[in-house]
């Protein structure tokens, strides 16, 4: 794995089973213990990332969740039913309506 670019220097301790393991994997794939090293932390960041990302996912849903036991236990367990068509439809009518008036308005007023 090549990479450019300013590089910082770390110093860590390895448990030598680990040593051993990296500088096997280096030697077997011609490359460095330190690339070796930057690739499996590149590895791990991407994963921790993702995992955070899970993790902030499933405690939104979590919290939809309970908003929605609560609007129910609000409701004596009665769902809100709601027709999402009829109530787009309603809604693209009134906002018709209202641009219909919007341009009537306009033209009287350029009439006079």
């Amino acid at each position: 794995m090549a990479t450019t670019g300013q590089k910082y220097r770390a110093q860590i301790l390895l448990e030598p089973e680990q040593h051993k393991k990296l500088t096997e994997i280096a030697a077997s794939e011609g490359r460095s213990v330190s690339d070796v090293v930057r690739e499996a932390v590149a590895e791990y960041v991407v994963a921790k990332t993702q995992e955070d990302q899970w993790e902030r996912r499933r405690r939104g849903l979590e919290i939809i969740r309970q908003h929605r036991e609560e609007m129910l236990r609000k409701r004596g367990g009665k769902p809100i039913e709601i027709d999402v068509v009829e109530l787009i439809h309603q809604m693209r009518e009134e906002r018709e309506n209202e641009l219909l008036s919007a341009i009537e308005d306009l033209a009287r007023h350029r009439g006079n």
